[in-house]
């Protein structure tokens, strides 16, 4: 946990979309590197004075605040230095430094992974190519990669779960932020068929300026790009522009000239985007390094079930602008909107061996209490040892911040500490952690 405190507490200072990251970590070989570095070090740096602000600032409370809602809220944690993390998204610009997960993170390293965006506001033309294309791709093996959004986004994956594929999310927001709200349904039903993933820390609410931002995690994540119906000025078109920034393919679907859904992906085939009438257009693309992950069979059987599902859609509430907007249950009854941070069930379901997963098995968790358990013990500790033992965690490392938030004295909480691990009762870790033996 130490390693992961301090690459939050990185992200934190880089903040969201930064191109500093690459920068500072061929500099120092790790987050625990740049915290022990001095402020006339760090201000030599050639970064913006915010960031050199944030890196002199050692104050690691939001740090540890931020691991803790994690790890009370089940909520997986992905450093940047971690092996599972996307390989693609890694030789970005400006990838970030922490995502947070919820679910079972496909292995988008060693398969395909497409991102499909689109507009809001789809006509049935691109309802029905959107959930057919992420209902082939899935079937195929590739991991259908979008931001959840209305329109082409949800509709291509709620295709790929009606396969039985994998999806993934990239939010705008905290990772248990769903937005847009009406999509809670499909935000559920992908961590139990992939997972939700995020940069910024959880319970951060949604703001139109971070959309922009997620977007290049999107393509970056992603081997390629798809874009199904959008106007020139839409947000699919700023993804659209990443990929091409990251040196990611670009497909488009053409549409009917003069239609404004069209304007964007016809501009894009122009430009050179490589054209999509079927799904295979997309796989020839990859068949030389990929193409013994592809499953051919599953494509040409999903080819006879990939019309557009309306009872799919209208089971999962997924909606586009112009619709309903109001959250409805699942007898379609408009119901009062409800905080959107209440933790959230876990879905049961069988966990891949390659990938990282927040979803674990009941008999994985301990339920047994661990370290002193008998009033005698307890006896034979003073007031401060006893209060600073019980208040530490169980099942994890504590900081001294953490045990500070009891009213002590950093002098007070060091000294207790030290006669605690003289007991035998705690043991030190690197970077100011103590867990319990």
């Amino acid at each position: 946990m130490t390693d992961t405190v301090y690459w939050i507490w990185l992200a934190q200072c880089l903040g969201p979309g930064s191109r500093h990251l690459h920068y500072i970590l061929d500099r120092y070989a790790s987050p625990y590197d740049v915290f022990r570095a001095e402020s006339e070090e760090l201000e030599r740096l050639d970064v913006s004075g915010r960031v050199i602000s944030a890196l002199c600032d050692k104050n690691m409370r939001e740090a540890y605040a931020i691991n803790d809602h994690c790890v009370s809220h089940n909520i997986g944690i992905l450093t940047y230095a971690s092996k599972y993390y996307p390989a693609k998204l890694r030789n970005i610009s400006d990838p970030p430094a922490v995502l947070y997960f919820i679910g079972e993170l496909p292995n988008t390293n060693d398969f395909v992974s497409i991102g499909v965006v689109g507009t809001r506001k789809l006509s049935e033309y691109g309802k029905s190519s959107a959930y057919k294309i992420g209902y082939e791709l899935a079937s195929a093996g590739i991991t259908v990669v979008s931001g959840m959004a209305l329109g082409v986004d949800g509709v291509a994956a709620c295709g790929a779960i009606k396969a039985g594929g994998k999806t993934v999310a990239v939010l705008g927001s905290g990772i248990d932020v769903v937005y847009p709200r009406e999509h809670t349904k499909l935000y559920d039903n992908i961590i139990k068929n992939g997972a939700v993933i995020s940069e910024y820390p959880p319970t951060t609410p949604a703001r139109s300026h971070y959309f922009p931002c997620r977007n290049r995690i999107i393509s970056g994540m992603s081997n390629g790009t798809l874009v199904i119906e959008c106007d020139a000025d839409s947000g699919a078109m700023i993804t659209a522009k990443r990929a091409i920034e990251q040196g990611k393919d670009i497909f488009a679907m053409p549409g009917n000239v003069g239609n404004k859904n069209s304007e964007g992906t016809n501009q894009l085939i122009a430009d050179g985007a490589q054209i999509v009438l079927k799904t295979e257009d997309v796989l020839k693309s990859y068949e030389f390094y990929y193409g013994k992950t592809f499953n051919y069979l599953a494509l040409n059987m999903a080819k006879e079930r990939s019309a557009l599902d309306e009872k799919a859609i209208a089971e999962m509430h997924i909606c586009q602008r112009g619709g309903s907007r109001r959250a409805r249950d699942d007898k379609g009854v408009i119901v009062k909107r409800e905080n959107l941070l209440r933790p959230r069930k876990q879905p049961k379901n069988k966990v891949d061996a390659y990938a990282p997963s927040t979803i674990r098995k009941k008999e994985e968790i301990s339920q047994e209490p661990v370290g002193i358990s008998t009033e005698e013990e307890l006896q034979t500790l003073n007031e401060h040892e006893r209060e600073i033992l019980l208040a530490m965690p169980d099942d994890r490392a504590a900081s001294v911040d953490f045990m500070m938030r009891l009213g002590y004295s950093c002098a007070d909480v060091m000294g207790t500490l030290a006669m605690l691990e003289i007991k035998g009762l705690i043991s030190s870790l690197p970077g100011g952690l103590y867990i319990k033996n």
